[in-house]
């Protein structure tokens, strides 16, 4: 184990060294960028998740009962407050790319200043599985240190090295949150949107409102693979971030800079190719 440890720290330290450098490849600042661009992308879920709550509680209202105000209530609030956790878990995330950015440019970051208040609301309403959770407050205590010591060089190794194992976890959190959680609540905010529409039908049978109806179920149904395929899209894409990352923490030590570019491009294409998903689904 303690051998195993040592070999980490060398690794991680040499990456650090290696985003310091004068000639640092270029290859990991589009990295960055991109992982930066892909966990903001993120916030389109997570503001659907209320709304997608709301959508479902209409299903529930009478016909033409021309409610003015949304039926927001109290499980709408609480997933809102959830997609707030998870906003701000995703921002830790971006920060922590965004401070590797920072280092490959300008060798110091303050990306991580809020990054205790941006845990404190994660912990209190994301609602992450306890091994996520324990993850990004790691990614989180990394940053905060990062920010008030502006980078000491002696203690950096093993905090890269203890950050580089819980980013996984922390992204799979995500991922969790969008391509499943998220996915299942539009699923059933489907069902009921067709039941609504078959009760309409059992109790207008046969009327000229009919064809209406179906041509509006289906801009409806087209909508909701739409989003689905998003969401799936985006938890592959925190699958490939992570995959990355991990190869840059595994590959910098024997790479050159041509190498370590052409190990990099093809997640960097991938990131920016999959971002167009999301914005037209919503």
């Amino acid at each position: 184990m303690p051998k195993a440890r040592s070999g980490r720290t060398h690794l991680t330290f040499v990456l650090f060294a290696l985003l310091l450098s004068c000639n640092t490849p270029e290859s990991i600042g589009k990295f960055c960028a991109s992982a930066v661009a892909t966990l903001r992308a993120g916030d389109t879920f997570f503001d659907d998740m209320q709304a997608s709550c709301i959508r479902t509680a209409e299903t529930y209202e009478p016909f033409a009962a021309f409610q003015t105000s949304s039926p927001n209530s109290e499980p709408c609030v609480a997933i809102g407050k959830q997609a707030e956790g998870l906003k701000a878990a995703s921002k830790i995330l971006a920060n922590y790319f965004t401070a590797l950015k920072d280092l490959a440019s300008f060798g110091n970051t303050k990306a991580g200043a809020d990054a205790k208040d941006l845990f404190s609301k994660a912990t209190a309403h994301a609602n992450l599985a306890k091994p996520s959770a324990k993850a990004l407050g790691s990614v989180a205590d990394f940053l905060t240190r990062v920010a008030v010591s502006g980078y000491q060089r002696k203690h950096l190794a093993d905090e890269i090295s203890n950050v580089h194992e819980d980013l996984k976890a922390a992204l799979d959190g995500l991922g969790e949150a969008v391509g499943v959680v998220y996915v299942n609540q539009l699923q059933n905010e489907e069902n009921k949107t067709a039941a609504r529409y078959r009760e309409f039908l059992l109790r207008h049978p046969g009327g000229a409102e009919t064809l209406i109806l179906d041509a509006r179920w289906q801009s409806d149904r087209a909508a909701f693979d739409r989003k689905q395929k998003a969401a799936l899209n985006y938890k592959t894409a925190l699958e490939t971030l992570a995959r990355g990352n991990e190869d840059l923490a595994a590959h910098a030590r024997n790479l050159k800079t041509k190498q370590l570019a052409a190990l990099l491009s093809p997640y960097t294409a991938q990131l920016e190719n999959q971002l167009p998903a999301y914005g037209p689904s919503f």
